[in-house]
């Protein structure tokens, strides 16, 4: 807005939070009359073409139509005295700017501009500009991550080994947003997958019975109105993952389990699996008319019973109180089932662009000494019938994102796509074709976009640094952290060898459609493997390769959010979401994990603490 962009230059260690000079200002002034006049919408040019793509203004190619702006100097700013709480503020003196330099690192903020009589119409007649959260650009190497440091949190790069998601990964927060952490783009998005990101995430918030967004004021998305069939769990992705994380865990007896998933089978005497006579794949649990949209009960809620109650002690003697949940059908109870929460959706594209033969590697065909090995899961693309690596869902049976949306939308909310063609796929692949009839559902582009906004979905940054918080100003909880506990934390979960299965570093290749996820090195804490996980965990139900008792091991980034983004909402671990924590987690796995959680158990309790510290870092 206005005919400038204020940055705040980080050289001189007195800058604060009023140091905002200009060095930049708009390529052609000339179009708005005077200088700082208003810059005006520009609608999106037609296939992304820029207005002016073969000039430009200032040396700059491919102006669009005056909005862009021109950056050539190093911002200037006021000098700095110490105030009387010792803070330093500007005392008016000016320093002059200086060339951009490689390696220059600037803050920056874009701002909406509104009038000032739209505002008092609002009642709000402060608030008519609007600034997002900063930026952080590196000359010679772009956007990155960055956190708060002294003074009054000046923006810092964030170093490598906290970025989980590569260079992409999210910045500290300091809005108190915490609750919004899973739902952030990468922070090297290019404009126009920017563009992408917001056109699947109005997909990802739409219900697909109304096509209202689940956010006030946004307008009905027409084309996502009466999408689902009359039996359905929710309707919306947003119903499940909560704030784009876990699903509601079962707490209180005669719960409504509709928030999560029940995967059903029957099987034969040869031991082949098949979709259940009365369920299909998987229950959907509420139901409505086809004609009024009223809803109805068809007989087929499950619901909370109660739990089987168990316990653990550590080698200090605390004990650690264990449940299991069960489950009641309304109608009958399918010879296999398996009960599985919804789980967060960041950094997909990432694990998506890993290449199959880093994922492969690590592969064994007998155990380790601590009785771990690791095996692949392969699955068919329901599209070509091919054969992939299966790397998503509780058992890796989906072998790419589009499968998994597309799957997630028929089981979960009964809506049909391209991929899956009608709801006759409910009961299975046998009549699952374009030839046995089309049900109207999500078009093309709407799982197109679907799709590239989980692509496109970054990771938070590791909160293992201190804040420079102003003196007298508490630490977000979020951000008050322990260093020292964190890095302790940080070798204990090698040295009990939890990183034998959560392997904390891997790298992507380079074939993804998305430059932000191409050759990212990432800390997802997985090896994206199936691991047996004894019989405590196991639920009887096979996918592919994947026994009952075989788990894909789970990415760990992020975790730490993992209350904060429910807000509010109790939310659990594990894949029925019986763990409340993650002491309850850890004394949860068995199996191939049954060394690492004895070594777990035979920590002191200052140890254990330094451990949790660590996971609740990521």
């Amino acid at each position: 807005g206005g005919g400038h962009v204020f940055v705040r230059g980080f050289d001189n260690p007195y800058v604060t939070g009023y140091g905002w000079m200009s060095p930049g200002d708009l390529l052609d002034d000339s179009t708005y009359l005077t200088d700082g006049a208003p810059c005006p919408v520009v609608a999106k040019p037609a296939n992304g073409v820029l207005l002016r793509p073969d000039s430009g203004y200032g040396g700059v190619i491919g102006a669009n139509d005056g909005c862009s702006v021109l950056f050539d100097t190093f911002p200037g700013h006021r000098d700095n005295s110490p105030d009387a709480n010792g803070v330093m503020v500007p005392n008016g003196k000016t320093i002059d700017a200086r060339p951009l330099e490689v390696g220059d690192v600037l803050e920056f903020s874009s701002s909406f501009f509104t009038t000032r009589e739209i505002m008092d119409s609002l009642g709000d007649s402060h608030g008519y500009r609007y600034y997002t959260n900063e930026l952080t650009y590196v000359m010679g190497e772009g956007l990155r991550p960055w956190y708060g440091v002294q003074p009054r949190l000046k923006n810092e790069p964030l170093p490598k080994e906290t970025l989980q998601g590569g260079t992409g990964s999210i910045s500290y927060d300091y809005a108190d947003n915490a609750a919004f952490m899973f739902q952030q783009p990468q922070t090297t998005i290019a404009m126009e997958n920017m563009q992408r990101f917001v056109e699947g995430r109005r997909w990802i918030h739409t219900n697909l019975w109304t096509g209202e967004h689940n956010e006030p004021d946004n307008d009905r998305n027409d084309a996502g109105m009466a999408l689902q069939g009359p039996r359905f769990n929710q309707s919306s992705c947003f119903g499940c993952h909560i704030n784009n994380g876990r699903s509601a865990a079962p707490t209180v007896v005669n719960q409504r389990l509709d928030t999560m998933a029940v995967r059903t089978a029957e099987s034969t005497v040869d031991g082949t699996y098949w979709p259940d006579r009365h369920y299909g794949l998987a229950v959907q649990m509420n139901a409505r008319s086809v004609t009024t949209g009223e809803a109805q009960n068809w007989g087929t809620g499950v619901w909370l019973e109660g739990f089987d109650d168990s316990s653990a002690t550590l080698a200090d003697g605390t004990v650690v109180a264990l449940r299991k949940p069960k489950i009641a059908f309304e109608g009958p109870a399918p010879a296999v089932y398996s009960l599985r929460a919804a789980q967060p959706m960041i950094g997909m594209g990432l694990l998506e662009a890993i290449p199959d033969a880093e994922i492969l590697s690590r592969v064994r065909t007998s155990p380790d000494e601590d009785g771990v090995k690791g095996t692949a899961n392969y699955g068919y693309d329901p599209e070509t019938g091919e054969v992939h690596l299966g790397r998503y869902g509780w058992k890796a049976g989906k072998v790419s994102l589009r499968h998994q949306v597309t799957n997630a939308a028929l089981l979960d909310m009964s809506v049909t796509s391209p991929v899956y063609p009608n709801r006759l796929c409910l009961a299975g692949s046998a009549h699952c074709n374009a030839s046995d009839g089309l049900d109207m559902g999500l078009s093309a582009e709407a799982v197109e976009r679907m799709t590239q906004y989980l692509q496109l979905l970054g990771v938070p940054a590791q909160r293992s640094l201190v804040s420079g918080f102003p003196k007298g100003v508490t630490p977000l909880p979020y951000l008050d952290v322990d260093p020292d506990a964190i890095a302790k934390g940080e070798k204990l979960f090698t040295d009990i060898r939890c990183s034998s299965c959560h392997v904390v570093e891997l790298q992507t290749g380079n074939t993804s459609e998305f430059a932000e996820v191409r050759n990212q090195t990432i800390k997802p804490y997985t090896d994206m493997l199936l691991h047996d996980m004894g019989d405590g965990l196991a639920d009887g139900f096979q996918e592919g390769l994947a026994t009952g008792s075989m788990w894909r091991t789970s990415p760990l980034w992020g975790i730490g959010y993992t209350e904060y983004v429910a807000a509010g909402t109790p939310v659990g671990y594990l894949h029925d979401s019986r763990a409340r924590n993650l002491t309850e987690a850890i004394m949860w796995h068995g199996g191939e994990a049954q060394t690492s959680k004895q070594r777990f158990a035979a920590l002191s309790a200052q140890e254990r603490q330094q451990l949790l510290s660590f996971l609740k870092s990521l």
